[in-house]
């Protein structure tokens, strides 16, 4: 995390008063500046064109209060300003004259006619109504402001500019080069300086400045070319956003300029991103001419949908040519999705294959599951507990006598999928008693783990070897992730890195690598990285995946990912499984998922360095032994966070029978209100000496662990449980089944789904309704009703 002491000496620092709220001084924004002005001087200098330095001078020569109301004008979206809105600034004496300095210094100017069509896009609708009824223009009262502002874009420019609305707006006549300098600065065209005042608020955690840090390109040709192309993909989104005319995109194409070669990697990639998403845009007009330019802008982007696009729209056209354009993409592949694209678009236009190559790899080399369908919205989770569930011992198991029969049915229709690319889903093909005693251990990775791995293993190289690592403090990604250049730039020093997964102490239990990544963990745990989120379960994943696995497999991986990051940064399966000390991962499908492009890169990848990876599709069954704890809270009221539990009450129920029960009397530290008392009985007396939420909830948890969570109206108890967690700085999350929803579903026809009405109607007892135990006993019976008919179904 930044310390904000550390900003320069010539700043002044946050001041923090006795009730512990930072406070940022009366001229802040000056401050902050000024100290971005510094670092462009230093840091920036040889990208700096006349225009910019011009910028930077006029600025420095303007009086103090002068300066200030230029950065604020500055800070203000957009080229315009609202003279009337810069008047109240109390730390800034006379406003007025210092405006009047701006425009005198041409810094601010009047509206001209060349700015009317940008201007009626800020205007807000009342403003536009006024413009038009000054002009005698007809129009709804109803209608809508993009109405408004076509009608006020058909009005003479010069009828505008003489409108009162127009005398309190000033143009900005510096945006172009302000721009640029933030773009130097941030990257990109969407960040502003009040990023400054998050830092020092402590709201934006930043990186420690370092003499790593540097400008973000090599020379001006590079800068601006990459500031070109921001400029022109922010403006076809902003257009697009204002609903684009065809006229207006047709221009565009038509500037040759926007076709220009891009100089460097950044503007390359924004190039490439401008290209793409102008031939979408052309290629929707009803227009051939436009759509012809469109293939044309799909043929210079490098981006991997506009390639596909390319092909895809060629192969209506001339199949040859897509066939030529198929075969030099697998000849001389640059792109691994894109690769997978080409291989997968010519095997079955070519080849006639049937299916694509994610369906086929779906359908041949994956296993079935069949997982309560509770789990339809944590499909993950859902895996992963039956996995546990298997490996728990006889003792600890707690499933019923039907248990066995259960899991062998499951076993038997795992049996008659193919297993070609799953080497130990063969352990789930071995006996149930062989499987239970067995300790299977299950971890949510998806892309945590590999992500962690190699951000942890080079980040010396990343942040601290390479030239000009970051661009400021407010970089999260170093440039070698941005560039994708890693091994390119640092072979030598990332082949010393990989070589420590291959080294071991003779007598310790972890590896060099493990040490080394502990180390590094450590020393920057925290930091804001651009790869990875740091959690404070990260090492022991990390620690057990060392353990299991072939150091040599770790090594080639990530020599993969530091040769090519952008292309291996997600798609990582979902489950790390260790079986029998074997590991492997599982990339999870519910019904009707399909593998994702980028998912089947990553498998792939995993599996040529060497590690065992799955896929395995979910079906939806009930299982009967599935642990479920009915729940039911009584309150001090209405699930608000003013109000707070005064009951709880727990059934347990596995296999259709209640096999365990657990209530308490809550203190609810606060009065219990009478019309509560006289429809629970719940006194305040009876509560007082009650244990606290706080005191009960290990021993509640123990009783719950495992198992879904069900409540009639379950968001009511869930909700409550939420806020009493959220009290203790502790997170809630299970399953959840509805008791109500269920009824509804499986027993249609009730005039009322109250819990009253169905213990009534259906013979169930409610005797000492609303108390919390009571009620949980009858919404179990309901549940039990639900899973007899499941179990039929």
């Amino acid at each position: 995390m930044n310390d904000i002491n550390k900003v320069s000496q010539d700043v002044t620092l946050p001041v923090k008063p006795a009730n512990s709220v930072l406070v940022l001084p009366e001229k802040y924004y000056l401050d902050h500046f000024n100290e971005f002005i510094t670092y462009t001087e230093v840091h920036c200098a040889s990208l700096l064109s006349s225009p910019h330095i011009e910028f930077i001078q006029r600025f420095k020569q303007l009086q103090h209060n002068t300066q200030c109301m230029f950065v604020r004008a500055v800070n203000r979206k957009g080229p315009f300003i609202a003279c009337s809105k810069m008047l109240a600034y109390e730390e800034i004496e006379n406003c007025q004259q210092q405006l009047d300095a701006l425009l005198e210094i041409g810094a601010l100017r009047h509206v001209e006619k060349s700015d009317v069509s940008l201007l009626l896009g800020t205007l807000n609708k009342a403003q536009l109504v006024e413009l038009l009824c000054a002009q005698n223009v007809l129009f709804k009262k109803s209608a809508p402001k993009a109405e408004l502002l076509r009608l006020a874009k058909a009005l003479a420019p010069t009828a505008v500019i003489q409108h009162e609305v127009c005398d309190d707006i000033k143009v900005k006549t510096f945006v172009n080069e302000w721009q640029y300098l933030l773009f130097l600065f941030f990257g990109n065209l969407r960040s502003a300086l009040d990023k400054f005042s998050m830092r020092d608020l402590g709201v934006l955690k930043t990186r420690s400045k370092s003499k790593q840090q540097g400008p973000r390109f090599d020379d001006i040709e590079q800068a601006q070319s990459a500031f070109y192309f921001a400029q022109l993909q922010q403006q076809l989104v902003q257009q697009q956003l204002a609903t684009i005319s065809e006229q207006e995109l047709l221009v565009l194409a038509q500037n040759q300029a926007v076709q220009q070669s891009p100089v460097g990697i950044i503007a390359n990639e924004y190039a490439a991103h401008f290209w793409y998403e102008i031939g979408c845009a052309l290629f929707a007009l009803d227009n051939d001419s436009a759509k012809t330019q469109a293939l044309a802008f799909w043929r210079l982007s490098s981006h991997q949908k506009a390639q596909e696009r390319l092909i895809r729209e060629t192969y209506k056209l001339d199949k040859a040519q897509a066939k030529s354009a198929l075969e030099a993409i697998l000849e001389s592949p640059k792109d691994d999705e894109l690769s997978l694209f080409a291989f997968d678009f010519y095997q079955r236009k070519f080849n006639q294959a049937k299916l694509s190559v994610r369906t086929q790899r779906l359908r041949e080399h994956s296993t079935k599951l069949y997982i309560d369908e509770v789990y339809k919205d944590r499909v993950e989770l859902g895996v992963k507990r039956y996995y546990e569930t298997l490996s728990l011992p006889d003792e600890k198991c707690a499933l019923g006598e039907k248990n066995a029969d259960y899991q062998s049915e499951f076993i038997s229709e795992r049996k008659e999928q193919p297993l070609q690319n799953v080497q130990e889903l063969q352990n789930g093909q071995q006996s149930v008693e062989h499987t239970r005693v067995s300790h299977t251990q299950v971890y949510r990775t998806e892309n945590r783990l590999f992500r962690a791995l190699f951000g942890l293993t080079f980040w010396h190289e990343l942040f601290n070897e390479a030239q000009r690592a970051t661009g400021s403090e407010f970089d999260r990604k170093p440039r070698l992730i941005k560039e994708n250049s890693l091994y390119q730039e640092l072979e030598e020093q990332v082949e010393a890195r990989l070589a420590l997964f291959t080294q071991h102490h003779p007598h310790a239990t972890t590896s060099h690598a493990m040490g080394y990544i502990t180390q590094v963990a450590s020393r920057h745990y925290g930091q804001p990285n651009g790869i990875f989120r740091w959690h404070s379960k990260m090492l022991e994943i990390i620690g057990v995946f060392l353990q299991h696995v072939d150091g040599q497999c770790v090594a080639s991986h990530l020599r993969a990912m530091a040769k090519n990051y952008q292309g291996l940064k997600d798609g990582y399966p979902d489950l790390m499984v260790i079986e029998h000390q074997q590991l492997r991962f599982e990339e999870v499908k519910a019904p009707g998922d399909q593998l994702r492009a980028n998912q089947l890169v990553s498998i792939d990848a995993l599996q040529n360095a060497g590690f065992n990876v799955g896929v395995c599709q979910v079906e939806w069954r009930y299982n009967p032994q599935q642990p479920y704890v009915v729940v039911d809270v009584e309150t001090t009221g209405g699930c608000k966070p003013g109000h707070r539990i005064t009951e709880i009450g727990a059934v347990k129920v596995i296999n259709g029978r209640v096999v365990d029960s657990w209530s308490s009397l809550i203190n609810p530290e606060r009065r219990v209100p009478h019309f509560i008392t006289r429809l629970t009985g719940i006194s305040n007396n009876m509560v007082e000496d009650a244990p606290l939420f706080c005191e009960v909830i290990d021993d509640l948890e123990r009783f719950m662990q495992d198992c879904i969570f069900v409540a009639h109206n379950v968001n009511f108890d869930y909700g409550f449980f939420k806020l009493e967690y959220a009290r203790l700085e502790r997170s809630f999350s299970m399953p959840k089944l509805c008791t109500v929803r269920e009824m509804r579903k499986y027993y249609p026809g009730s005039m009322s789904y109250s819990l009253g009405n169905l213990t009534k109607e259906y013979g169930l007892s409610l005797d000492n309704h609303h108390r919390a135990l009571c009620d949980a006993q009858a919404a179990a019976e309901l549940l039990i009703m639900v899973n007899e008919k499941k179990r039929h179904a």
